[in-house]
């Protein structure tokens, strides 16, 4: 079973997508804190990562750079979401291996997860 690391300051969003990746068989871990998503991802082992750029006052480009500046993590896949689309084209600046804007359609958000795993 897939891992996947969720990290979104929307709890909505959260509880949602969480529940979908139950559903098609993932097992999911959700945060609100890309402080806390960092956290999780020494003790989950995610097989990729899913984050909003804007997480409260943090910023997921950032995490996303901290996950990929760390040998063992490297090779994790890491997907930005953002309604902020001029944000996103800077994705690969951060080591970001794919972004999808926001507000987007679960058909596909299984289909970036499926092409990255």
């Amino acid at each position: 079973m897939k891992r996947i690391l969720v990290v979104d300051d929307d709890k909505d969003l959260l509880v949602t997508i969480k529940s979908f990746l139950k559903r098609q068989g993932f097992d999911p871990a959700v945060t609100t804190s890309c402080e806390e998503g960092l956290q999780i991802l020494d003790a989950f082992k995610p097989d990729l990562v899913f984050m909003d750029i804007n997480v409260g006052d943090e910023d997921g480009r950032e995490m996303c750079r901290q996950i990929k500046a760390r040998a063992e993590y490297e090779h994790i896949p890491v997907i930005l979401i953002s309604a902020n689309h001029e944000a996103l084209q800077t994705y690969r600046d951060y080591g970001a291996n794919a972004y999808i804007k926001k507000p987007f359609e679960l058909s596909a958000f299984l289909q970036a997860l499926r092409d990255h795993l």
